[in-house]
């Protein structure tokens, strides 16, 4: 469905970002991009998404291609009519508008008539109920685990066939992070919906992850199932600080190099 070959990406001609990095998202898939910060991954999927081009980045290198159409190069809005979304880092709600107003701008795309605008609406509190009780709220005022259901929802009402997750957890407590992630798992299986999910929460994505990439300093080091990559040793290690006898482990004492050399030895 989504195949990225080799991709460079450079901001503003001169800092190089991301260095031959292959990643291929099959449809009807949930696939999990790993690292750290300033591991590439979101500039990874602004590149999918047509987000560089507004912070002055490019594909300089390689292609992106989309169910076998290639995308690098196109704006975000031809991209999102084509039926891939991006959910950005940090939980970006309309601020002044409520909650339902926030959803019904994320259809503004579709143009939708009435009837359709209520029914996809309704689709979206089935996922997320607590969203109906805050939909008069406004957005600004809400949670930090609602204002993450808000902005889910609200790239949810394009109605994408691709969505791109950016570290969908980050800031919430264990037991929202679980709810989220359960919801990703549905929208896979019931809308039949194809991501790609950014992720430091190793754990919470490998779980629901078909494959997996881990990327370090803008390239891909690493690549498996989930399941396989939820029990390898080295992500036990240095992405859920877990010794093999499954003990924590401070992150002082890991060596960055140890890691590469045992992954690309």
């Amino acid at each position: 469905m989504l195949v990225l070959n080799n991709i460079e990406v450079k901001y503003q001609n001169v800092i190089l970002v991301l260095r031959g990095v292959t990643i291929e998202v099959p449809e009807g898939q949930i696939v999990s991009l790993l690292g750290a910060n300033g591991a590439g991954k979101s500039t990874t999927l602004k590149a999918i998404s047509g987000m560089l081009y507004p912070e002055e980045g490019k594909v300089t290198d390689g292609s992106i291609e989309y169910n076998g159409v290639r995308i690098d190069g196109l704006r975000t809005k031809a991209i999102v009519d084509m039926g891939i979304v991006q959910i950005m880092e940090g939980r970006r709600t309309l601020e002044q508008l409520t909650a339902e107003e926030n959803l019904i701008a994320g259809a503004i795309g579709r143009n939708p008539t009435r009837g359709e605008l209520k029914k996809d609406i309704d689709k979206i509190y089935e996922f997320f109920p607590r969203l109906k009780d805050v939909r008069n709220r406004t957005a600004g005022y809400l949670s930090g685990g609602e204002q993450q259901q808000l902005v889910v929802g609200r790239g949810l009402m394009s109605r994408p066939k691709l969505m791109l997750l950016d570290e969908t957890s980050l800031g919430l407590a264990p037991m929202l992070v679980k709810e989220i992630y359960n919801i990703i798992e549905r929208l896979n299986k019931e809308e039949k919906i194809s991501l790609l999910v950014v992720e430091q929460n190793a754990r919470a994505a490998l779980k629901i992850a078909d494959y997996g990439y881990v990327m370090e300093n803008g390239r891909v080091v690493l690549d498996d199932t989930g399941p396989r990559l939820l029990d390898n040793e080295d992500i036990k290690e240095f992405y859920m600080g877990l010794t093999e006898v499954g003990e924590k482990k401070s992150y002082k004492t890991i060596k960055h190099y140890k890691r590469r050399k045992r992954w690309l030895g």
